[in-house]
């Protein structure tokens, strides 16, 4: 299906929102801060408990008008094929109405592909659900949903300061000079924003094995997916690291905490449909000399009679949507992955955070456009390339660049430190001791998935305190090496509460959606959309509880026993 007209989008979500005039004071019962995919399920659950609720959208450029004013984070900025692993029959609440309403927008349309079926990808006549999404189908339903539960919205609105009292937040400055006053605060925020400026703990970067003796924590360098299978000689004529590449730090061994951050991208929805096509922009600043790296590793894999090169393009990770339309993830050592780009994001100010955004464009665009049009990349690779675009009726009002998502997939960033944290381990403490009970506050199980964090350089195996890729060519030659994969599965796992809860003596009112009481291992496998979605609801559902209980104690002490009822009653899904 089409996608309305750019007129039609600006003047409808013009009316539909609530624009807030300069130095304005608004009071509410629940904010919450960023109009994520776990930040509106929390919304529409306090909404429709009766409490005055704000979502204020704050992601760059999403969220403001030259971006489209785009609520949903990833959902709904190409996310396509949504990460559910073994976790989709145990997905409830808002989540799972969000993927109904998804199916039923495509009525009677069915799929011939019996591949999808079995985990509801795509939509077909036996299931009610579709996990796979178009952009603006997304949008829409989250749209919907909002409306319906009378939350208001406000767009351009980075936080700027906070009013504190008694470990207490009182209110919220923005960057629209707009003063929010309210008993709760939600952080939904994929940076984890509202957590730092409240003066809660928060980590950045990988812990140490040894921190929480987590097996997968530190550096890594074992990985052989997106991995460098051959030898290919990092450095120039004059001995320096070519572009996208990093000489590796000598202090830092195996298993050792940093605080590099996993690889960023944009989720591009893309399409082989000629009538529904764009093609894929020459970006401003591009520079073909800087993907010589990527020219050396196309060459040397047209050449490859061993076919250990992982290829395929534009992604052997790209996934089928509704109507002809593909998710374009990463894929590969050299992919839509800008590896290294992303250390500095976590805690960079607003117009930091820009420029950062539009380096990971401009890779991510000079990319592809080097792909399909230089002229000493294999014709074969060109010729793949050429047969693919953006979708032209998707992301239509983003002015920086049309017809791609406005929002950058931050995969990790900040991560709160409360009085417990989710490791590694977690999930088999709770095979060996059995259900956390009323602590549930849903089911998780996607892998432990992070990006690689660094490529190197190597002039030797030595160098990189590793061996040498596996086609043996000796221990003394230069090579490429990406550092940070890791592809683990925990099995199911019930969510605690506390993932949400800051340490009680530092905030009372606060709780964290989307960087949640984690380690970087931890977090990397709740970082999905739909345990956000899940997070989301409860985090909704647990400030709107302790108003109606009127707690006086901290939101740490909200009644479990309560909360357990409501939040089974509301369609959770609590036990495996």
């Amino acid at each position: 299906m089409r996608s309305p007209t750019l007129l039609y989008i600006l003047l409808y979500f013009n009316l539909r929102s609530t624009i807030s005039s300069p130095s304005k004071q608004h009071n509410y019962d629940i904010l919450i801060y960023d109009a994520s995919s776990g930040g509106i399920t929390a919304a529409v659950s306090s909404g429709l408990a009766g409490h005055k609720t704000a979502l204020l959208c704050s992601s760059y450029p999403a969220c403001f008008d030259i971006g489209g004013r785009r609520i949903g984070g990833l959902s709904t900025n190409g996310l396509g094929q949504t990460d559910i692993g073994i976790t989709f029959p145990y997905i409830g609440g808002l989540a799972l109405e969000f993927y109904q309403r998804n199916r039923a927008h495509y009525g009677n349309v069915t799929t011939n592909s019996g591949a999808v079926h079995s985990s509801c990808r795509l939509p077909n006549s036996h299931c009610n659900v579709t996990f796979n999404l178009e952009p603006h189908v997304a949008r829409q339903i989250f749209h919907d949903l909002l409306t319906e539960s009378n939350v208001d919205i406000y767009y351009n609105s980075n936080i700027l300061s906070i009013q504190k009292s008694n470990k207490r937040i009182l209110s919220i400055t923005t960057s629209t000079n707009d003063t929010f006053s309210s008993k709760y605060f939600i952080d939904a925020s994929y940076e984890g924003d509202l957590l730092a400026m409240s003066n809660s703990s928060y980590s950045v970067g990988r812990e140490a094995q040894s921190k929480y003796q987590e097996t997968l924590a530190g550096k890594r360098m074992t990985a052989t997916s997106h991995q460098f299978r051959l030898n290919i000689n990092p450095f120039d004529d004059n001995g320096d690291p070519l572009p996208f590449t990093t000489l590796p730090d000598p202090t830092i061994k195996v298993g050792d905490a940093d605080s590099k951050v996993q690889s960023y991208n944009f989720r591009l929805c893309v399409t082989k449909n000629k009538s529904n096509m764009v093609p894929f922009p020459k970006p401003k600043q591009y520079n073909a000399s800087k993907f010589l790296l990527l020219q050396r590793y196309l060459i040397a894999c047209s050449n490859d009679v061993t076919s250990s090169c992982q290829l395929g393009f534009p992604s052997c990770n790209t996934a089928l949507v509704p109507n002809d339309k593909y998710d374009l993830n990463n894929c590969g050592p050299f992919s839509t992955d800008f590896i290294g780009g992303s250390w500095n994001y976590p805690n960079a100010n607003y117009q930091e955070r820009k420029n950062i955004w539009h380096s990971h464009y401009e890779y991510q665009a000079g990319l592809l456009y080097y792909i399909s049009h230089e002229p000493l990349v294999p014709l074969l690779y060109r010729q793949e390339m050429s047969l693919w675009g953006l979708c032209a009726d998707e992301f239509q009002d983003n002015t920086i660049a049309p017809h791609w998502p406005p929002s950058l997939y931050v995969r990790a960033a900040r991560r709160l430190i409360g009085d417990h944290i989710f490791t590694q381990n977690t999930p088999q403490e709770q095979k060996k001791n059995g259900s956390i009970g009323n602590l549930s506050i849903g089911i998780g199980g996607y892998n432990f998935d992070s990006h690689n964090a660094e490529r190197m350089a190597c002039h030797n195996k030595s160098m990189c305190d590793n061996e040498s890729p596996s086609n043996g060519t000796g221990s003394k030659l230069s090579y490429t090496w990406n550092e940070g994969d890791i592809e683990n599965a925990p099995g199911l796992y019930q969510i605690p509460l506390w993932v949400m809860f800051p340490k009680e003596k530092e905030v009372l009112n606060l709780l964290v959606i989307a960087a949640p009481s984690a380690s970087h291992i931890g977090m990397s496998t709740l970082r999905m959309e739909p345990q956000f979605m899940m997070i989301g609801h409860a985090a909704g559902t647990v400030a709107s509880l302790a108003i109606t209980s009127q707690l006086k104690q901290g939101i740490q002490h909200v009644d479990v026993n309560e909360l357990n009822v409501l939040l089974l009653e509301q369609g959770m899904i609590l036990e495996f």
